[in-house]
């Protein structure tokens, strides 16, 4: 089930849609065009009647209507259906990451406040290239890439915790030591006021990101090695695909609405020349391998650069599972080539000065949401 900020997000920049004078009166009215349960509205009433996220969902709201009404989306008229992906995973090998599908023509990603691309496996990053698979492969990234260090972080880490009985290398745990393995890190970090492995222990874990950052950038260099493959790597961490969708939110560092039209390949391919792909080792508090690209702007000739991160990170906890890798958007969405503006963002402090009074302060709203 979706958590709470993610219904606000979606469904009420869905009702800002149908035709309704606000966010309050939309759930209300409960519009028959948005396509989704009586349980979801449910949920959808609760989570808006506790007011924890009434200021973002003015703002989603406002982003609903403005497509409603641009050229290049609704062009004034009330959808007859809006579906909702629920937070489930669309079936696909390369699905257009859409939140709502508006009369099932009008695909919408909603992003509020998030810069993630993916949050999938180490392996179909760097070694499958985000590419087409039937194959889903979740190696246990740490051990697959630097063994030695991955297994002496985790001797020193169980010596430190004083646990007895457990396999001499983290290849060999099984959910019971897990279990154990994490109730006593737990009360290790409770006496100590920490997060993560032990004080300790962290000589070991430096070794372990830093051997991680460096073998896993050469192993993506090596998926990578024709440069032919450049440009596809760039449009699937951009998720440019070969059908056009939107994004309707609001841009993490700026605090602006974002309101993008995402090109596809081809016309990507007609206003922008990639001229490099590079990627480097980062290691900054956990594994990570950094990227950035250079292109040119056909039309203007003029040259720019967008930018990304991929951290590699336990899903878990220490030692209780296969990593995951997160990727990043450094470059702001409003900045990327293919994201095509629909109008320049509205900085939301003051859209929400125009919509709920000059009482309610944006910023503060993202400080005590972002906690939830």
């Amino acid at each position: 089930m979706p958590g709470d900020r993610t219904l606000i997000t979606e469904l009420v920049t869905a009702l800002g849609m149908t035709g309704c004078s606000n966010h309050e009166a939309a759930i209300r009215e409960q519009p028959a065009a948005l396509a989704i349960t009586a349980d979801d509205w449910e949920s959808l009433k609760r989570v808006s009647s506790a007011g924890a996220y009434s200021r973002l969902a003015c703002v989603a709201f406002q982003n609903g209507v403005f497509f409603a009404n641009h050229h290049d989306g609704l062009n004034g008229r009330v959808p007859q259906q809006i579906e909702w992906s629920g937070g489930r995973r669309i079936p696909g090998d390369q699905p257009v990451p859409a939140d709502l599908l508006v009369d099932r023509v009008y695909m919408i990603s909603c992003k509020y406040l998030s810069r993630i691309l993916y949050n999938t496996s180490p392996a179909r990053i760097f070694d499958e290239a985000l590419g087409s698979t039937f194959v889903s492969r979740y190696p246990d990234w740490y051990q697959l890439t630097a063994p030695k260090e991955h297994d002496a972080l985790y001797r020193r880490t169980i010596t430190e915790l004083g646990l007895k009985g457990m396999p001499e290398t983290a290849r060999k745990l099984d959910t019971k030591h897990r279990l154990k393995f994490k109730h006593a890190l737990k009360k290790h970090q409770e006496a100590n006021s920490t997060r993560g492995v032990p004080a300790e222990a962290r000589t070991e874990y430096k070794k372990l990101i830093d051997s991680v950052s460096r073998r896993t950038a050469v192993r993506w260099r090596k998926t990578l090695q024709h440069r032919r493959q450049w440009k596809l790597m760039l449009w699937r961490l951009l998720r440019i695909y070969s059908s056009t969708y939107f994004i309707l939110g609001i841009d993490l560092e700026s605090r602006q609405t974002m309101r993008l039209r995402v090109m596809t390949p081809w016309e990507w391919q007609k206003s922008y020349k990639l001229l490099s792909f590079e990627l480097f080792a980062a290691s900054k508090g956990q594994p990570r391998v950094d990227w950035v690209a250079e292109y040119l702007h056909r039309p203007t000739e003029n040259q720019d650069k967008v930018c990304g991160h991929i951290e590699i990170r336990w899903s878990h906890g220490p030692f209780m599972g296969a990593p995951e890798a997160k990727a990043y958007l450094d470059t702001p969405h409003q900045q990327v080539p293919g994201y095509e503006h629909l109008a320049m963002g509205e900085t939301v402090n003051s859209t929400m000065e125009a919509t709920v009074g000059p009482a309610y302060r944006y910023n503060q709203l993202i400080l005590k949401e972002s906690k939830a």
